[in-house]
């Protein structure tokens, strides 16, 4: 009777297969549902469009990097002191930060990005393009 020879890393591929399935049965990959607000990724034949959720924040506290394949959205809001006039009850002004980096369905031109917030919504228009690995910080209009 011959013996097989063990090999690990047909286990492991075995496994890496296995997860990759179950992530495929939840519809998202983790890295995409970890973090804390909503998003739409939307596309027209030439450009990616993708709204955000962020109702409390201002501009200036939020970042925005992308690369011709990823968006890495963020936002931060340093604690204020409460001025005391009296009692306070309830203080839910939440802060601290969030963040959302996700895969986008196509490439993009990284040089050839809009942005908009209106009302707590930001807007990302970024035009598609072919593959490659550039990265930049997006400057918030």
């Amino acid at each position: 009777m011959p013996w097989d020879l063990w090999d690990p890393f047909e286990e492991i591929e075995r496994m890496r297969k296995k997860m990759r399935k179950l992530m495929e049965r939840f519809g998202e990959t983790m890295e995409e549902k970890t973090y804390g607000f909503p998003l739409d990724i939307s596309e027209t034949d030439d450009e990616l469009i993708v709204k955000a959720e962020l109702p409390d924040f201002n501009k200036d506290e939020i970042s925005i990097k992308a690369s011709e394949n990823s968006l890495d959205i963020s936002a931060s809001r340093k604690e204020k002191k409460i001025e005391k006039t009296g009692k306070v009850y309830k203080a839910e002004k939440k802060f601290g930060g969030v963040r959302r980096y996700v895969t986008l369905p196509a490439p993009v031109k990284i040089d050839d990005v809009r942005t908009s917030f209106d009302s707590g919504v930001l807007t990302i228009r970024l035009k598609k393009a072919k593959a490659g690995k550039k990265t930049k910080e997006i400057k918030l209009k």
